[in-house]
């Protein structure tokens, strides 16, 4: 089985720009519960650090996030089609119905 590399890799970068938007949001209307999450996520305590968040600093994250993981999965999916490589020859026994 072969991927389409550049619809797996929209696929990522659409999903990766709902949850970066999600974030977004989450940030905007409850900054404190959403740093405690967050602290709690990578065992860190964010609470002293100062949010840092723009609008400019938002679409170029939303844009980072979205291309990036996009390329990634396309690249991911393109490294997979060439491993997945099945000789020919056994293609086409698997074609062949078995003898009885």
């Amino acid at each position: 089985m072969r991927l389409d590399a550049c619809a797996f890799g929209l696929a990522a970068g659409t999903v990766a720009a709902i949850l970066y938007l999600v974030c977004g949001v989450a940030v905007l209307v409850a900054p404190g519960p959403t740093t405690t999450l967050a602290s709690y996520i990578i065992h860190m305590d964010l609470s002293t650090m100062p949010r840092l968040v723009t609008a400019w600093g938002f679409l170029v994250g939303l844009a980072f996030w979205t291309f990036g993981t996009a390329g990634v999965f396309a690249a991911v999916a393109g490294v997979y089609n060439q491993l997945a490589v099945v000789p020919r020859e056994e293609r086409l026994q698997a074609r062949r119905p078995a003898a009885a």
